[in-house]
């Protein structure tokens, strides 16, 4: 029985007064063909009283924050009088339609970029872990609406994911190397890996949020992944080498092809390469993202060191 009710739609109350009680929402989709990924994410504080914006549209065209089609964030913004299921925040409309399962995005940033966009989940949230003092869970969704950018309009019809979380997170934290990786076909056919990496190895640990594998309907969890980089470029992956094993026995071989990337300094303690990828598994082709995430601490010493993988 799931845990989750419509109340985790809007922001929780802190359980206390720690200033690092944090809540996040995230939307994010890409479309094939273009090879045009859309990145939204809110960041709440609110015993600090300040919440921030992030909206990203990238392709092929560049990686840094300054030389893709769009990049804006919004920092240091008075926690919104609206909830999160119908949120209005610096350009973006945010309105839960049907609880747990579809929403509608809106945003307008003048000529440089609009859109409106509707998320629907694919299947339930994923539950990883939900209670008053922390939660997170994740949902594929399809994406279907419309986007204008730089003058030029743009018809959505992809796949995307969408997740949430609360909890105290501090930015001082360190010693951070995780990888966030998933890829949607369908309903029917889908995973998410979450990797604890060490170089260009990543692997799931015991007693971690590990992820989720969809076939044939049927899901089973994650007991087992190993997420490899198999090449890069100036640090960042050019290809991935996926293995994972769910509960069911069932194996999951995907190679992924990084066709665009975003160098997303989200946090103030977290370096994400974000990289829309097409994974091929077999008989089925999937499209999502890897994020390789690092803390400060471990962006230089760590992954400016890696190279070519040999």
């Amino acid at each position: 029985m799931s845990r989750l009710t419509a109340s985790d739609d809007s922001l929780h109350p802190p359980p206390g007064s720690d200033p690092a009680w944090t809540e996040t929402c995230w939307f994010s989709c890409g479309q094939p063909g273009i090879d045009l990924s859309i990145n939204v994410y809110a960041f709440f504080r609110a015993n600090l009283g300040i919440c921030s914006l992030a909206v990203y549209a990238w392709d092929a065209t560049g990686h840094s924050p300054w030389d893709v089609p769009y990049g804006r964030c919004h920092w240091h913004l008075p926690m919104p009088a609206s909830d999160l299921a119908d949120l209005s925040l610096a350009g973006l409309r945010l309105q839960c339609q049907e609880p747990l399962m579809s929403y509608r995005l809106e945003y307008e940033d003048g000529d440089r970029l609009a859109f409106a966009l509707e998320f629907r989940g694919l299947r339930p949230p994923h539950e990883a872990t939900v209670s008053p003092r922390g939660g997170h869970f994740d949902q594929a969704c399809s994406v279907s609406g419309w986007l204008r950018l730089n003058g030029k309009e743009v018809t959505v019809a992809c796949l995307g994911m969408r997740d949430r979380t609360w909890s105290s997170r501090s930015d001082e934290r360190g010693k951070i190397g995780a990888a966030y990786t998933f890829g949607n076909a369908s309903a029917d056919e889908q995973f998410l890996v979450v990797t604890t990496l060490e170089g260009n190895t990543g692997s799931a640990q015991g007693g971690l949020f590990n992820g989720y594998l969809v076939r044939g309907g049927v899901k089973g969890a994650i007991v087992s992944a190993e997420r490899r980089v198999t090449s890069r470029r100036r640090g960042y992956p050019l290809t991935i080498a996926l293995v994972a094993e769910d509960e069911h026995g069932r194996k999951l071989a995907a190679e992924g092809t990084c066709l665009t990337r975003l160098a997303n300094q989200a946090l103030p303690g977290t370096f994400a390469w974000m990289s829309m990828v097409r994974w091929d598994a077999g008989e089925v082709t999937l499209i999502g993202q890897d994020q390789e995430c690092w803390s400060p601490d471990m962006l230089g010493p760590r992954m400016l060191a890696l190279g070519e993988p040999g």
